[in-house]
């Protein structure tokens, strides 16, 4: 009887892992975004930041490390907004037309298939409203304080490995790096890219995407409409899918803009990008 009782225990244990694995897969493959080349570069490629990435473990004093951290980072988090927003503008400027150009009518289907927003050809105001909605910038203190908490402040192997700062899933064969630990049952790798700066695109794609974060979206967009800053506290309450951890890991982000000041970042002028 107590045999029976232990294999008992034992399946039932081995269940529970079975589960946690799994919905810590279903809520992380959120972070996945397919990766397009042309997409991710800036209009003008001789702005392409390629500075490697420093090597921040090497730091010994924490205050100096995190300093480093940002001000390497936050640079390629201002021109990955300039480009949102020029394109942001470029909408804003299509939606008062009534007809398009071949070169403006392409231009929009790029984007639109870059943003995931379905469309007939038909540039309509429905179509016109989920790509502002979508074709937005993210406030600098948010990206900021997710990148040093996915990375482990640019020293994690993913980081030093695939310039990858946000954990950030693929699941083509090769598409990225092996994580160590990962269960034998799933088959996803961890994004590599070409350059930090592609890393901060996708990852911005992502929140501006992916379904995992309509809330967030929806925040800034309400934002936007009343005049309001859109700041990174703002809209952590729209990372509840990033994690498994839920409300747990949106104090920590709120805690990480907050003890690291960093909404200072953040442009008050953004109120106005409507």
């Amino acid at each position: 009887m107590k045999n029976y009782r232990s294999y008992a225990v034992i399946a039932f244990s081995g269940a529970l892992v079975w589960l946690f694995t799994f919905s810590l897969w279903y809520d992380l493959h959120a972070l996945v975004v397919k990766e397009d080349k042309k997409e991710l570069k800036p209009q003008n490629v001789n702005l392409t930041p390629t500075a490697p990435l420093p090597d921040f473990s090497s730091y010994q004093d924490v205050g100096e490390k995190k300093e480093a951290f940002f001000s390497y980072l936050l640079p390629l988090v201002q021109q990955a907004n300039r480009q949102i927003k020029e394109e942001r503008q470029f909408i804003q400027k299509m939606q008062r037309q009534t007809t398009f150009s071949t070169e403006d009518t392409a231009r929009l289907q790029r984007l639109a298939e870059a943003y995931r927003a379905p469309f007939d050809n038909a540039f309509n105001n429905d179509f016109f409203k989920l790509m502002l909605r979508r074709v937005d910038t993210i406030p600098p203190s948010l990206v900021l304080a997710q990148a040093a908490n996915e990375s482990g402040w640019g020293s994690s192997r993913f980081a030093r490995e695939g310039n990858n700062l946000f954990g950030q899933w693929c699941f083509k064969p090769g598409c990225g790096i092996e994580p160590a630990q990962r269960a034998s049952h799933l088959k996803h790798e961890v994004a590599r890219f070409d350059t930090i700066y592609h890393s901060v695109m996708s990852y911005m794609r992502n929140l501006n995407r992916n379904l995992h974060y309509i809330d967030l979206r929806k925040t800034r967009e309400k934002l936007r409409a009343q005049g309001l800053p859109v700041t990174g506290q703002s809209l952590t309450p729209g990372l509840a899918k990033y994690s498994t951890r839920g409300e747990a890991y949106i104090a920590e982000i709120q805690g990480l803009i907050r003890a690291n000041d960093l909404e200072k970042y953040d442009q008050p002028s953004d109120a106005a990008m409507l």
